[in-house]
């Protein structure tokens, strides 16, 4: 009677475990296709036991309504959830304004939940949501819809403590921006999955990110049962940025063999760097930039975030104070410890970002956060680590983006951007280049005035 209880109880364990588990799909596909097209991967989900697929973002020229049947059909056939995101004309005012729509088909087709967002921030005819919009599925977990620039221009508050939260739509990338990056490091500073159509991320769990079009992964619903993993992302997933409002400096490999402290500001907020290298075979041809941001980015064409970064990058041309990085993903160069120390704004949000080439285990790396009253102390260190591209931590001031940036323009900001242009390198060396000429001609006249006495 004991054997038989065992079995039951352990039936039951492997029964709950199960039910709190679901198979999520992401379609990944370096082209735009149609809605057609996508029709035999949804299929091909459905064979596989997969729950709920995210497909990639359809053409802006796809006919609204045919895009919606085939979809429809298709996730009923295959008997699974599928989330797309659709570009609509809507006709307004007499005019037609671009309308992004993010569309939940349940197992039976049906649209059980749409997100809609204008295009253009001046459109007049459709509002974006001021809550998240969530929908329940038949396998116990709701989900929250949000599109790639959210989970940039929202705060964590937002997403009132959901755990799984599908994502989609294209933004344009800003530097530590880019897809992969900082979905794997949202997601892991909340501990939140995130079904991506960049890949799967799984809390402090990783991430899973193929080669394959069709990436799947069974996830927790209430992920916090899984073990902890760094959020790194492989460095085939690297990308160029554009660092030209960066204040950067080279690092410095031959003191880095002893070890080596520097410092970079931009404005008043300052990164302290420490490193620490040791070279494999002959001399490193690789080169490094330490930078520091504080201030406006670009972002999506329509709207400006307040950014503070503290970082590190693998180099192809380093001159001055711009970096431009290159594809070479193999260095010779071995991080014995390489740590980053900002004091970072309140209420603001900080991210580690790190690409490596390596595996780099939870235990060599650190990431400790301390609020001391005023600003927030962040630190990220890993130790023992080759190959990294990239290397800093990410910091969201929401108190400097657009609309609430605007007043401080015309003061202190001003103040900041006539200072570092002054001090600007470039202009310093203009400086230099003119005295220089300046010398020369007051020899030359001051021969002539001689000659002529």
């Amino acid at each position: 009677m004991k054997l038989i209880g065992l079995v039951i109880c352990l039936w039951c364990v492997n029964f709950l475990d199960a039910t709190e588990m679901y198979r999520a799909g992401v379609l990944q596909l370096d082209k735009e296709m149609s809605t057609n097209e996508y029709v035999p991967f949804v299929y091909e989900a459905g064979k596989r036991n997969v729950d709920i697929l995210v497909l990639p973002s359809l053409d802006k020229e796809e006919n609204y309504d045919e895009a919606i049947k085939s979809l429809s059909k298709s996730a009923k056939a295959a008997g699974l959830y599928v989330v797309a995101h659709l570009y609509e004309k809507a006709r307004c005012q007499n005019k037609v304004e671009m309308v992004e729509s993010y569309l939940v088909f349940d197992r039976e087709g049906s649209v059980i939940s749409v997100y809609r967002k204008p295009v253009s921030n001046l459109a007049n005819c459709i509002s974006t949501s001021s809550d998240i919009i969530t929908f329940t599925t038949d396998f116990g977990v709701t989900f929250g819809l949000a599109m790639k620039e959210d989970i940039v221009l929202r705060k964590v508050e937002f997403y009132k403590g959901l755990k799984n939260i599908v994502v989609t739509g294209a933004i344009n990338e800003a530097s530590f921006l880019s897809g992969p990056q900082f979905l794997s490091s949202w997601s892991y500073m909340n501990n939140v999955n995130l079904i991506s159509n960049n890949g799967i991320f799984l809390g402090k769990s990783g991430f899973k990110i193929d080669s394959g079009s069709l990436v799947i992964e069974d996830l927790y619903s209430n992920v916090g049962s899984q073990k902890s993993l760094v959020p790194n992302i492989p460095s085939t997933h690297f990308k160029k940025e554009d660092l030209s409002q960066y204040v950067i400096k080279p690092l410095d490999l031959e003191a880095s063999a002893t070890g080596y402290k520097d410092t970079v500001c931009h404005r008043s907020f300052c990164c302290e760097f420490y490193v620490k290298t040791t070279v494999t075979g002959s001399n490193s041809e690789a080169s490094y930039g330490i930078a520091a941001f504080d201030g406006i980015y670009p972002f999506t064409g329509q709207n400006s975030i307040g950014v503070q970064n503290c970082a590190v990058f693998a180099c192809s041309g380093l001159y001055k104070r711009s970096c431009e990085l290159g594809t070479n993903n193999s260095t010779n160069i071995i991080f014995e410890k390489i740590s980053v120390t900002a004091n970072f704004t309140k209420p603001n949000a900080q991210y580690p970002i790190i690409q490596v080439t390596s595996e780099l285990p939870v235990e060599k790396f650190k990431f400790d956060t301390r609020f001391n009253g005023i600003s927030t102390q962040v630190t990220l260190e890993i130790v023992d680590s080759q190959n990294v591209v990239k290397f800093g931590i990410f910091g969201r001031d929401y108190t400097k983006d657009l609309e609430n940036f605007a007043v401080e323009t015309n003061n202190s900001e001003s103040t900041y951007d006539i200072y570092d242009y002054i001090f600007n390198e470039d202009v310093q060396e203009f400086f230099d280049y003119l005295w220089i000429r300046l010398r020369i001609l007051l020899v030359v006249v001051s021969i002539y005035v001689l000659e002529m006495m």
